[in-house]
């Protein structure tokens, strides 16, 4: 049985805390609990230069099917996060579970990440890694600053599977994958 919400209590202004400085957590204690939750790795690809240019992020999820809308956190000083504010698009390539190559390629911080050797042909759309498991078209809808990072919610213009197998994870600061890919059941989705 399923109970109807009042739409009056949806969508409620939040209330915000009388207390003037909230207890902070060390930056360093919140990242140790963060790298316990495992999360899946995708490359944010756009164009810098007119060159096919790819950063790793873990910060990425699925925020509503219809319209199809897509989340995304990069550094705000990135070079990513100023080419995907400059033409407010970017493309999302979901990394297979042998690819922590490029995973780490796109990770080094400060280092030029420039795709070529990673990318299939180029087209009208953001840089697609090659035997990515999919790849999202992205056009950006909304960028939200919080504290050294943006928030970028955008949506997806194309999407595609490229090809099947195991996601690339990564848990407590290192790259795994997953040990169950063959326990492929439907749950539907999991905010419903």
């Amino acid at each position: 049985m399923t109970a109807a919400l009042d739409s009056s209590l949806m969508f409620a202004a939040p209330r915000l805390s009388a207390d003037p400085a909230p207890a902070r957590v060390a930056s360093r204690e919140f990242t140790d609990a963060m790298s316990r939750l495992a999360s899946g790795v995708v490359l944010v690809t756009c164009r810098v230069g007119d060159r096919p240019w790819g950063m790793t992020v873990t910060s990425f999820a699925s925020v509503s099917a219809d319209p199809p809308t897509i989340l995304v956190v990069v550094s705000g000083n990135a070079t990513s996060a100023r080419a995907i504010a400059a033409t407010g698009r970017f493309g999302v390539s979901l990394l297979a579970h042998d690819q922590a190559t490029i995973a780490r390629f796109g990770s080094v911080p400060g280092a030029a990440k420039f795709l070529e050797p990673f990318v299939g042909p180029a087209g009208d759309g953001s840089p697609v890694v090659a035997g990515a498991l999919a790849h999202l078209d992205c056009e950006v809808r909304e960028a939200v600053e919080t504290g050294d990072h943006v928030v970028f919610l955008a949506h997806v213009r194309a999407a595609r599977v490229q090809r099947a197998g195991a996601p690339l994870v990564y848990h407590r600061r290192v790259y795994r994958t997953v040990s169950d890919a063959t326990a492929e059941r439907s749950t539907g989705c999991l905010s419903s």
